[in-house]
């Protein structure tokens, strides 16, 4: 009978941190595909607003230069972009080199910093909208 007992305390306990490892690799798996995820988000909009910068440029030859302000402003951010598109590949490199190894810890800030970026980006891409709607409406008049 004790034996019995004994044998199925260990099975508990072999259940539970099976489960508890499960758990944890679950997570882990999910933290890297968000990652990933992120990283090829940000990389869209990160094109999507060169593009966008690309149209107002064009729009801005057409105009007189008092209409042209807030565009310009906008426009002069193209360095940013830039400058984005190598962090993010530099994210890349980081995930390649390090996201295996990496703690639970590291890739959660690691997803965090990307959605952070995604964030301000959604922000930037909102702003550059509103200006080429104003644009399209002045060329009208």
């Amino acid at each position: 009978m004790n034996y019995l007992i004994v044998l199925i305390a260990l099975v508990v306990v072999g259940l539970t941190f099976a489960l508890l490892r499960e758990r944890r690799w679950r997570r882990r798996d999910q933290s890297l595909r968000r990652l990933l995820d992120s990283a090829d988000a940000l990389e869209r909009q990160l094109l999507d607003c060169r593009e966008r910068m690309q149209t107002l440029r064009a729009m801005l030859v057409d105009l007189p230069e008092e209409m042209t302000g807030d565009a310009d402003e906008a426009l002069a951010a193209d360095y940013k972009v830039q400058a984005a598109l190598r962090d993010l590949l530099q994210h890349r490199l980081w995930i390649q080199q390090h996201a295996i190894e990496a703690g639970q810890q590291e890739l959660d800030k690691a997803v965090e910093a990307l959605d952070q970026s995604r964030r301000a980006m959604d922000q930037q891409l909102r702003g550059l909208e509103d200006i080429t709607k104003a644009l399209r409406e002045a060329q009208r008049r």
